[in-house]
């Protein structure tokens, strides 16, 4: 964080007679200085401590964690009031973080919007010098959105490194609300871009699949907790591996995150294929990414249609999803429909045909419901080893698949 310009109070005080009275000023000032001190270095650990929780391992991401950060920001928003006071600030002035990873904001703004409304800003949002946003920013949405043209706002430092400040925001918007995969997928390739200036986007989900293809072609895998070990761990175990120095980087820049990067292949990265129509509908109408990847499949090659046509037939399955609260297996059905109608069955899954034992244990697992129930603390107990025992062995069989 940057500095304040200290007073230097013997240079002040150097063409002045020193009578009682300047003495006495003198040693005020001295005082003053000491209080300042001791408040900018309030605020620069508070605003340490919150990037730490920020920062948490997933694993240890829970409601405590969540809680102690809202604790921390609300310190330091108090802190900022008493010591430098609410200013009105133009929204104009305003700009939010370009690396923000979270793009989807939808309900929360019209939820936010709705409390300015009826209850006005209970809280000043927290800026950095320039104006960029460092907590706040779906209270300064909403405000645009209901034409306010300014927010009570205060100021803190601005931190040295925009690098970092990407890889906090990731952090920070993955342990508090969670990223959709489009917006994950999106920062992920960003942050491996900052640490590999000379790597394209479009590079960084190949190098993961092509290494991660590799390793299962010669039997070998990442294990299921390596992102979850020490970056020293996770380096010596890549440096077995015998990749090249760009893959290894990529692949560190990931664990370093905690992400697991076969997850990321199998369930983050599709969603940047999405077409541009989808993508807005991800961010603008709440459209599930697991449903949009669907739609996906709507495209002009598949169905040998023009691309307004598909552009329009992808326009009416956004409608019947979010209209229907289609499931994903809906979803998949009405792609089918179409696919037949014009002329063209396309295959939806590369799945082996299904086995009616498992489906029957599917079926008997969605049926739980231990509501009604008046179990004992034993019983749950045995039955939540059971199901943990039964998921390892489904692990070990996908693994093996």
């Amino acid at each position: 964080m940057a500095k304040r310009d200290r007073l230097n109070v013997d240079s002040f005080f150097s063409e002045v007679d020193q009578d009682q009275e300047v003495y006495n000023l003198r040693e005020r000032l001295q005082v003053l200085e000491q209080q300042l001190d001791q408040q900018v270095s309030r605020e620069q650990n508070l605003v340490t401590e919150i990037e730490q929780l920020r920062s948490a391992p997933n694993g240890s991401t829970n409601s405590l964690n969540d809680q102690q950060l809202q604790s921390q920001i609300g310190e330091l928003r108090e802190h900022l009031k008493q010591n430098q006071g609410t200013v009105q600030f133009p929204l104009s002035k305003i700009h939010p973080n370009l690396d923000q990873p979270r793009k989807t904001f939808g309900e929360a703004v019209e939820a936010m919007a709705l409390s300015l409304q009826q209850e006005g800003q209970l809280d000043p949002i927290i800026l950095f010098e320039d104006g960029l946003l460092f907590d706040g920013e779906c209270r300064w949405r909403a405000a645009e959105h209901l034409g306010w043209q300014t927010l009570d706002v205060v100021f803190t430092a601005n931190p040295n490194d925009p690098k970092l400040i990407r890889r906090r925001a990731y952090l920070t918007s993955l342990h508090r609300r969670g990223l959709n995969a489009l917006d994950k997928a999106e920062t992920l390739v960003a942050i491996a871009c900052d640490e590999l200036p000379d790597l394209s986007p479009e590079e960084v989900p190949r190098i993961l699949n092509r290494v991660l293809t590799r390793l299962k072609r010669k039997k070998q895998s990442l294990g299921d907790r390596l992102h979850l070990q020490p970056p020293e761990q996770q380096q010596t175990f890549l440096e077995q591996l015998d990749l090249e120095p760009v893959e290894a980087q990529v692949f560190a820049t990931f664990l370093k995150l905690q992400e697991q990067p076969s997850s990321l292949v199998r369930n983050i990265f599709p969603a940047l294929n999405l077409s541009t129509d989808l993508k807005n509908a991800v961010r603008e109408k709440a459209l599930g990414c697991a449903q949009a990847l669907i739609l996906n499949r709507l495209s002009a090659a598949e169905l040998e249609l023009t691309d307004r046509q598909a552009l329009k037939l992808r326009e009416k399955g956004i409608k019947a999803v979010l209209t229907g609260n289609f499931s994903t297996a809906q979803a998949q059905q009405w792609v089918a429909q179409q696919n037949a109608q014009h002329g063209k069955a396309v295959e939806l899954t590369t799945a082996a045909p299904r086995d009616q034992q498992v489906d029957r244990i599917l079926t008997s697992v969605q049926k739980i419901d231990l509501s009604q129930t008046a179990a004992s603390i034993d019983q749950l107990k045995e039955l939540q080893k059971a199901l943990e025992t039964a998921l390892m062995g489904v692990k070990q069989k996908i693994k093996q698949t």
